[in-house]
């Protein structure tokens, strides 16, 4: 098993489900069009950038039983206070994860580590107009 793609798999799952999650805010919470419409052509965007990053399988590599950091994890992610939080939440998911990315892929293959920094700074954007429409609510 290569735990270099473990990372991978791991943070790939954190940017798509972080980046659904605010895709469905802007649809059923704020019914905002252009927002929904923005979130889900970067998942898309991220999409196709992520079935370059698991072209050597790293989702044969996932072995959440035996996770060490799966207890803290759902520890961390048991209440939210309302929904700007959890936009902030799955914003840092995204982003946090879009970075871990850029390091790992500094070692392997820099060929996509510029599509995953523009996306991650869209998200910095859309977490702004997120929380913002938010708190006008």
């Amino acid at each position: 098993m290569n735990k270099f793609e473990r990372v991978i798999d791991a943070n790939c799952n954190r940017t798509r489900e972080g980046l659904r999650v605010l895709e469905e805010i802007a649809r059923f919470m704020l019914d905002d069009e252009n927002l929904f419409n923005n979130l889900k052509n970067l998942r898309h965007e991220f999409t196709d950038t992520e079935k370059y990053l698991r072209k050597n399988g790293s989702i044969l590599s996932r072995d959440t039983s035996a996770d060490v950091g799966k207890e803290y994890i759902e520890h961390l992610e048991s209440r939210r206070k309302n929904i700007i939080d959890i936009v902030k939440a799955n914003s840092k998911r995204v982003e946090e994860s879009l970075r871990v990315l850029e390091e790992f892929l500094k070692i392997t293959d820099c060929k996509y580590i510029k599509q995953i920094k523009q996306i991650r700074f869209k998200t910095y954007s859309i977490e702004n107009e997120l929380a913002e429409k938010l708190s006008k609510q």
